[in-house]
């Protein structure tokens, strides 16, 4: 059942549904939407809200700021040109080949492997990281060809790299 609230002037989606947590989302373009487990109350999710305002206005603010896919479309070669040069260097590193790779806009996430093509998407914001957040895309990315999910084994090969790994991650994700 989707219904929509208004918490100090913003319009938030909500919708009840078999989980068992809530999540508050804002989306790119500043739509905020607020899953919640049946079992909680309109009042109560009217509540969680209200005290996730200030972070709701942040991150609609985040979004107003960013520049949009027309302005990484326009520097599409400059990324690609980056990701030419240092590729080669981490799959000679890893002894891990990909066949292909493209670049292209993603509001989730910096980068996509499907191994059993060995194909890298790198998302085209990347541009604008420093050149270390985007080897360690590119290592993360390569490193999915041979682990395809996120566990102990990839850690592992991350951080035999890549030893301070997880600092370029945190960095992405802020």
């Amino acid at each position: 059942m989707t219904k929509y609230i208004n918490i100090n002037g913003i319009e938030i989606e909500l919708q009840k549904k078999k989980i068992k947590n809530l999540h508050l989302h804002v989306r790119p373009d500043g739509s905020v939407y607020l899953s919640v487990p049946k079992w909680v109350s309109e009042a109560e999710a009217v509540r969680f809200a209200r005290l996730n305002a200030d972070w709701i206005r942040s991150q609609k603010r985040k979004f107003e700021e960013k520049p949009g896919k027309e302005y990484y479309e326009g520097r599409k070669k400059e990324l690609e040109e980056k990701i030419r040069l240092l590729l080669p260097v981490w799959e000679e590193r890893t002894g891990l080949y990909c066949d292909s790779w493209h670049t292209r806009y993603m509001t989730s996430r910096w980068g996509s492997c499907i191994p059993s093509k060995k194909r890298l998407c790198f998302n085209l914001q990347l541009v604008d990281q420093p050149e270390a957040s985007l080897q360690y895309v590119i290592l993360h990315e390569l490193l999915h060809l041979r682990h395809p999910g996120h566990g102990a084994e990839f850690k592992r090969d991350l951080s035999f790299f890549m030893p301070d790994w997880k600092t370029y991650s945190n960095q992405l994700k802020a």
